[in-house]
């Protein structure tokens, strides 16, 4: 369905000058699919083209007079971490060697610092020290700085890629930081039940589609203790719509978990940092009705930061229950082998 509201913010950015296609996308606050519509609408009416490598209007348009930007200083995060510039080095010298995004398993990680603004406003609700943390998936690695905090009780992470426990293990044998346990575990299947109940907070990036938001979701609700926990987790507008928001925030009342907080764009991913080539954006490229050329120059995939704590008691569900996790929906664009 064409939405004014969304080509004007498009129109809106490109009135203060031309803008590459990631600059444009880091700035748009819909579904993937709903910018390739608007993009290419605007392209075919006439009112903005393109000279492969940035974007700009056909006729100039005058800017608003009032404006609104992003606080420089957090990036709009909000709450930044304090005294962390010894943790923050030895952090970025454990990443240099991690293991690189699997496509197979939609693999992203974000960037350092904003793994550790998450750890900052996880901190800020008392939600770290004296802890114990359960991470469903970690290609971020969350796990390693947390316990480069040492404030953390225990940390736990499950994970389907092998290649990570291995990579924790080293690094933190070597650094001589506080240990990670790493299960490998497809969130497929039930959470083990000696996994279960036992946990202060879980942090968990799901997979975006709704099967995987639930796989997600649940082992995650599975694992908290009864009463007096909390949780964390990421879900972008690229895709996930307005609507699978609202399931997802049905899913969290039926488990008793109120949002308590959600901090808009907290995380970035820099995947013009990840050396595989550019696999999320070439099938945005394809869907395309212009020739664009330039790769991404800036860190356009965004996720909002969502806390959740418990009302009363969890009410988790699917705990014994295999969930069939389907890899892309609707709202996807960016699965390479759909």
């Amino acid at each position: 369905m064409r939405s004014y509201s969304r080509e004007k913010k498009i129109l809106r950015e490109l009135a203060g000058g031309k803008k590459t296609l990631w600059e444009l996308l880091a700035s748009y606050h819909w579904t993937l699919r709903d910018f390739i519509s608007d993009i290419n609408r605007l392209y075919d009416e006439g009112k903005i083209s393109t000279d492969g490598k940035y974007i700009y209007l056909k006729e100039k348009i005058e800017a608003d007079g009032f404006s609104s930007i992003v606080c420089p200083k957090c990036d709009g995060r909000r709450v930044l971490p304090k005294n962390h510039v010894f943790i923050e080095k030895r952090f970025k010298r454990l990443l240099r060697d991690r293991p690189k995004p699997e496509v197979k398993f939609f693999q992203g990680y974000m960037r350092p610092e904003d793994v550790l603004a998450r750890i900052a406003l996880m901190d800020m609700y008392g939600d770290v020290e004296g802890k114990s943390i359960i991470l469903i998936g970690d290609d971020d690695l969350v796990s390693l700085a947390l316990a480069l905090t040492g404030l953390p009780e225990r940390i736990v992470v499950l994970d389907i890629d092998e290649r990570l426990g291995e990579f924790m293990r080293k690094a933190l044998r070597e650094d001589g930081v506080k240990s990670v346990e790493f299960i490998h575990h497809d969130v497929a299947e039930p959470l083990p039940k000696d996994l279960r109940r036992k946990f202060d907070v879980f942090v968990t990036d799901p997979l975006e589609t709704v099967s995987g938001l639930e796989a997600f979701l649940c082992r995650a609700a599975c694992a908290l203790k009864p009463t007096d926990s909390a949780g964390y987790f990421g879900l972008t507008t690229l895709e996930a719509s307005p609507k699978k928001w609202l399931w997802v925030q049905g899913l969290l009342y039926r488990m008793n978990l109120a949002i308590t907080d959600a901090v808009r764009e907290h995380s970035s991913y820099p995947t013009q940092d990840y050396h595989i080539g550019f696999p999320y954006e070439e099938p945005i490229l394809k869907k395309l009705k212009f020739k664009y050329e330039l790769p991404p120059d800036v860190s356009w995939y965004k996720s909002t930061f969502f806390r959740a704590e418990a009302v009363g008691k969890v009410r988790p569900i699917h705990c014994s229950k295999h969930i069939r996790v389907r890899v892309w929906d609707e709202d996807d664009i960016t699965w390479p082998n759909r």
